[in-house]
């Protein structure tokens, strides 16, 4: 069940919908609280990149470190 539109509820029943008909199609309208705004969406954008910034940093770094390794395993049979 979801949240119900009171007024939408209201004018259907006024309009002739039966009770079961005028809750269904009033709880079925999105309230605004549930919708994403634009700067909703810019945010997430913008944690997405910062995530994504910090794989890559990670990515570089583990890079670096098999290299690392790659060369003291190479010291060390030597």
């Amino acid at each position: 069940m979801g949240i119900m539109v009171s007024e939408v509820y209201e004018a259907l029943i006024d309009a002739g919908a039966s009770e079961s008909k005028a809750k269904a199609a009033a709880e079925a309208i999105p309230v605004s609280d549930q919708l994403a705004t634009k700067a909703d969406i810019a945010e997430v954008r913008i944690e997405i990149a910062a995530i994504e910034a910090k794989v890559w940093r990670a990515g570089v770094a583990i890079a670096a470190l098999a290299v690392l390794l790659n060369k003291f395993l190479d010291w060390v049979i030597q």
